[in-house]
């Protein structure tokens, strides 16, 4: 589905909402909504960070990997970098917050929402940053180092993140696995 809201253009896969049940559904401890709700405030700020700028959005993509925002040309390298990494920020942020106040459980689901978002991966703010700073200093090599750079980063979050579900026995973890599996493959 598509349609166009004050000039941006909105994308709406009808398997993002199928994800996005089947997480709900399949989660027997409750976090999935509390993950939903952290990672709602992540996009949000995003938003703020687009309007504190007074910079319009050119397309808003909901699919299989999530909330994409498509920034307009126009915008500087640095103005990108910074709406760029206003998501995983907060997240930073309130996963501190959480842990001084001792709430460990949202402390780390707003840790493991910055991370898995700031890591370089093709569909993540981090990957994101690190295609315009490839493109803008290593124009000619860029694609090819990308490339590689995304390969090593998915091999080795998928590694960690292995080790952590065995470690925790919280097998759930292995969704975010398969998540950069399917990363790496498109």
């Amino acid at each position: 589905m598509e349609f166009t809201v004050l000039k941006t253009r909105i994308k709406i896969s009808p398997l993002f909402f199928a994800v996005l049940t089947a997480f709900l559904i399949s989660d027997k401890t409750g976090i999935a909504v509390y993950a939903i709700l952290f990672s709602s405030l992540h996009e949000v700020s995003h938003f703020l960070a687009l309007i504190c700028g007074k910079i319009g959005i050119k397309e808003l993509d909901l699919s299989v990997f999530g909330i994409r925002i498509i920034l307009p040309n126009t915008m500087s390298t640095a103005r990108k970098i910074t709406v760029l990494m206003a998501g995983f920020t907060v997240n930073f942020i309130l996963a501190s917050f959480f842990f001084i106040i001792k709430n460990p459980v949202f402390g780390y689901i707003n840790l493991a929402i910055g991370m898995m978002t700031a890591v370089p991966l093709s569909s993540t703010d981090g990957g994101e940053i690190l295609k315009i700073l490839m493109q803008e200093y290593f124009y000619d090599k860029s694609e090819r180092i990308i490339k590689i750079l995304f390969i090593i980063f998915g091999i080795v979050f998928i590694i960690l993140l292995t080790a952590a579900a065995v470690y925790f026995k919280n097998y759930y973890i292995f969704i975010a696995v398969f998540y950069i599996i399917l990363n790496m493959a498109k």
